[in-house]
């Protein structure tokens, strides 16, 4: 029996999930191919995002765009690559992830996907490629050896995702440390705060708000944002500072809003000046709100050496068990020569879960 070669085409991006709409059938299949992979990778449903906060995401703004290209097989989704289009700044790069359903896998449909999404890719202007891969942690490493990035930091096992990266031409540029904190078995709370404090001195005081920021504070919070997006340590990575003001900072709250999500920030002020020197970021999706996912973290460098990471880091802990106590867990991503971050997060509790490898591709002939 001839087996049919799966169809490569543009997803639709429905207006809404009407039940009666084909494109919505389409894109919740695409969505629930998403999360299985998640689950198959994981073992677990914590990256599981309802069909609603998957559309809500995928919307274009006036910061980003995405393309779904499909591999389908009559109706049947067996495949799906993902592309992401900064509009505003970065407009060099693009993201992409690409997942083939395990029935369809070692027959080459994911290196068709992939010249497909990076043909999308060139098509919209961009040389530079960025990608990720997951490579959770686990008892036995196996025989397949590891892989170092660039930037000398940590390794990836070698694995059937890292050797798909490499053979697509990508590059191995830096590892992430995957680390989960189980609220249950910490006790860091409110004690921690008061450390965190005393050694912040009486210059900084803390900031807090849940969903839009204060319109006091919002021209200092973009001023921060701004920062966030090149203050981590980038490996070899090309990637620009973001452009941000006030609007920006709005539209991302309309897309958490959107997207049904609680998000709870921390900051902290410089009192003499007014001026905010740092800021935490929460994110909690109702639909799984079981998990929190730890966003930025940043202290302007001129004010560093007082324990304001702790500091932020511990007042958002407090803030989520009472604005949000059904949360058992966080997960948050630190470059693996971050060691700074890493250790306030080992001192919070945070036990390392896997590691996730960054990737990059220059596409169209530059070098």
């Amino acid at each position: 029996m001839t087996q049919t070669v799966p169809v490569i085409s543009p997803l639709v991006i429905p207006s809404s999930l009407d039940p009666g709409d084909p494109a919505a059938a389409d894109f919740i299949a695409a969505g629930q191919l998403l999360n299985d992979h998640m689950l198959e990778l994981w073992g677990n449903t914590d990256f599981h995002d309802s069909p609603a906060t998957q559309l809500a995401g995928c919307r274009p703004s006036p910061v980003r765009r995405r393309v779904l290209l499909a591999a389908r097989s009559g109706r049947e989704i067996l495949g799906l690559a993902t592309l992401s289009l900064p509009l505003a700044d970065n407009t060099h790069s693009a993201s992409v992830k690409v997942v083939v359903a395990p029935q369809a896998r070692r027959a080459g449909l994911g290196s068709r996907l992939y010249a497909a999404v990076e043909q999308a890719a060139a098509a919209g202007g961009r040389r530079t490629i960025l990608s990720e891969t997951d490579h959770p942690e686990r008892p036995a490493a196996g025989s397949g050896g590891t892989l170092a990035p660039k930037s000398g930091a940590g390794s990836i096992p070698a694995d059937a995702a890292a050797v798909f990266a490499s053979k697509s031409g990508f590059s191995l540029e830096q590892v992430e440390r995957i680390s989960r904190l189980d609220l249950a078995a910490t006790a860091v709370g409110q004690e921690a705060l008061d450390a965190a404090a005393a050694a912040a001195g009486a210059d900084y005081g803390l900031e807090f708000w849940r969903g839009a920021c204060p319109e006091r504070l919002v021209d200092a919070y973009a001023r921060l944002k701004q920062t966030m997006s090149v203050a981590p340590p980038m490996a070899g990575l090309d990637v620009e500072e973001e452009q941000w003001d006030a609007a920006r900072v709005r539209e991302a709250e309309r897309k958490a809003l959107d997207m049904d999500a609680e998000v709870l920030v921390s900051a902290v002020r410089h009192l003499p000046t007014g001026a905010l020197a740092g800021h935490t970021v929460l994110m909690v999706f109702n639909s799984n709100p079981a998990v929190a996912f730890q966003d930025d973290t940043l202290v302007l460098r001129e004010h560093r050496g007082h324990r304001l990471g702790m500091l932020l880091k511990a007042a958002n802990l407090v803030r989520l068990r009472e604005e949000l106590p059904e949360t058992a867990r966080i997960w948050t991503w630190n470059a693996a020569e971050n060691e700074h971050m890493l250790a306030i997060n080992d001192e919070l509790g945070f036990q390392p879960a896997g590691y996730s490898g960054e990737w990059q591709k220059v596409i169209g002939g530059a070098s």
